[in-house]
């Protein structure tokens, strides 16, 4: 009888199957961690590529404004020249006494 008394009970081995269903779980959550992943990659590679668009398009639209920069700044330049040639004139009226 003290032999009885003194006896461990240990727990019985793990069944297969539940190596298996932790297993199983572990696969499902990579595979929903890479599907995630893959996702986000996707997301990313479609805000490359709408940022990349209006990248094109700024660049279209700044060198259209260059060119009218450059325009006016041309088209302002001759004017000045020409209210230059017109005051001279004017100027020289004045000093004369007939303006």
């Amino acid at each position: 009888m003290t032999d009885q008394k003194h006896r461990i009970n240990y727990p019985k081995d793990e069944p297969e199957d539940e190596d298996k269903t932790f297993e199983n779980e572990i696969n499902i959550k990579q595979k929903s961690y890479i599907k995630n992943q893959n996702q986000s990659i996707e997301s990313l590679k479609k805000d490359i590529d709408r940022l990349q668009e209006e990248y094109d398009n700024f660049k279209i639209i700044s060198a259209g404004h260059q060119k009218i920069n450059g325009e006016l700044r041309i088209e302002n330049n001759e004017l000045k020249e020409r209210i230059k040639q017109l005051e001279d004139p004017l100027n020289k009226f004045r000093k004369e006494g007939k303006v």
